[in-house]
């Protein structure tokens, strides 16, 4: 009943804004006042940056591209338009998942195509010459034409691509407020409501010899402050690890994307292929199933870790859970 409970209140605690409106109620109904003011500040801080966000952000994109109204202007990040607009999806493969290379040749010179899919979509797809150099990001060509093919359909509109999404200073600051916001809530909601005083009318306090039941009480009480206490040590200790370190088996495509060296793309590839094949067991085993290069790998160990981790050894079977290389 305690678990189901708990998994109830991690609930509400984790939705934005719905937490601090359950935070209000609570409090105002176990009369702790001062725990509901703190949550309809949260609540009002929230509402607040995010509108600010979103206004500063519609002026940055209006400077940016040149136009009058934001209504007149569509902007796509990534491949969002085949999300958004899946008609004009030039990304999509018959290719299986995984990593595919191939040498072709083209005007007399050989070129090496080097794809990788995900989804039955293109997530990477680069041509490099013999010497390894660069000689056309074909996804970004394709992205480039799904874009004019949407501007063709759409000709009152301005159409643009970003690969970087914009954010203000408001929006900086808001996701740290909505955290707060939720871990005050779990607290709230776990307080009980204080028992009442009993006093006569002249309003003296009335002796009662405490009975067994009591002292129950009162032990079960000190037992879950102890607990909140333990919980909160144990949540300062996770926010110190994560400020130092990313959990390749914790860690969402944002986290990912903010390394050095790690696009987007790489970032949505990297959890797909650890919601599909398992966690990654150590971090020899994240390198080799994502085909991470040698010095791609000596950048990243400082900021990664794997909770648990085995030794190399153990990690063979890891393999099987590889994108295959395929030939054309």
């Amino acid at each position: 009943m305690k678990k189901l409970k708990l998994v109830g209140i991690i609930a509400i605690s984790i939705v934005p804004v719905f937490n601090s409106i359950a935070a209000i109620g609570y409090g105002i109904f176990i009369k702790k006042f001062s725990a509901a003011i703190y949550a309809a500040l949260f609540l009002i801080a929230s509402v607040v940056l995010l509108e600010l966000d979103s206004n500063e952000t519609n002026q940055h994109l209006l400077k940016t591209h040149e136009v009058e109204k934001i209504e007149n202007l569509e902007v796509f990040y990534f491949d969002d338009i085949s999300i958004r607009f899946p008609q004009y999806s030039l990304t999509t493969t018959q290719l299986s998942d995984g990593y595919h290379e191939e040498v072709k040749q083209n005007e007399g010179k050989k070129l090496v195509h080097k794809i990788t899919t995900l989804g039955g979509k293109f997530k990477s797809y680069f041509i490099l010459d013999q010497q390894g150099n660069l000689v056309e990001d074909r996804l970004k060509k394709l992205y480039e034409q799904q874009l004019k093919n949407y501007e063709k359909d759409h000709p009152n509109k301005k159409v643009v691509f970003q690969d970087v999404v914009y954010r203000s200073y408001y929006g900086t600051i808001a996701p740290f407020i909505i955290i707060i916001s939720m871990i005050h809530c779990f607290f709230t909601l776990r307080r009980k409501k204080e028992d009442e005083v009993v006093t006569t009318r002249n309003n003296s306090r009335i002796s009662i010899e405490p009975s067994r039941e009591v002292e129950m009480i009162v032990e079960n009480e000190v037992n879950a402050n102890i607990e909140v206490e333990e919980l909160i040590q144990k949540s300062e200790n996770d926010l110190n690890v994560a400020l130092k370190l990313l959990d390749v088996n914790n860690a969402n495509d944002t986290q990912f994307a903010k390394l050095k060296g790690i696009s987007k793309v790489q970032a949505m590839y990297f959890v797909k292929e650890r919601n599909e094949n398992g966690k990654y067991i150590s971090l020899t085993n994240f390198f080799e199933r994502n085909s991470i290069s040698q010095n791609l790998q000596n950048e990243l160990k400082e900021f990664l870790f794997v909770e648990n981790n085995i030794d190399d050894d153990d990690t063979s079977d890891s393999n099987e859970r590889r994108g295959r290389v395929l030939d054309f």
